[in-house]
């Protein structure tokens, strides 16, 4: 007579359990490994000394579901003139441009002044858009790591 026997069930349900308990810990590690692969493309693609390099910080979501790189909350930067300006606000203007101020043209020792700049805007650098383009091979390794580690926790291998 034909039967089917359920006698490995109570293992797949108990490395089922394991694995669910499991999971966020080994997601968390695998997003914090892109999460720094992530802010130093970011720094390697903003020019200049570094000031601006600095600011950036990387971000992991509440209960781990995502990674960003950002600039660091709560952190400003005075111009000589006293002004304070959120470094948040300065990369933003840096990333996608900004608008300057004409110069005068007021007339000195007898000529009138004529502007070097002829411009209205200065371009942005656009270094979170070009990192946000390279993104969709970036975290391919660590994936395929994360399925395989998954797979064989399910087959019982590990």
């Amino acid at each position: 007579m034909p039967s089917v026997q359920m006698d490995g069930l109570d293992k797949i349900l108990a490395d089922w359990d394991a694995l669910q308990r499991e999971f966020p810990t080994m997601k968390r590690e695998v997003l914090k490994e892109l999460s720094l692969q992530m802010l130093s493309n970011v720094q390697g693609e903003i020019p200049g000394t570094g000031t601006v390099r600095g600011w950036q910080e990387r971000y992991i979501g509440s209960k781990s579901g995502y990674v960003a790189v950002r600039p660091k909350a709560k952190t400003y930067k005075t111009t000589p003139g006293g002004k304070k300006y959120a470094v948040g606000y300065v990369t933003n203007a840096i990333e996608g441009g900004h608008k300057h101020r004409r110069p005068s043209q007021q007339k000195r020792d007898g000529y009138k002044y004529r502007a070097r700049i002829n411009v209205p805007a200065v371009p942005g650098l656009h270094f979170y858009a070009s990192v946000r383009s390279q993104l969709s091979g970036m975290g391919a390794e660590q994936l395929q790591a994360l399925a395989a580690e998954v797979a064989a926790r399910l087959e019982g291998r590990a």
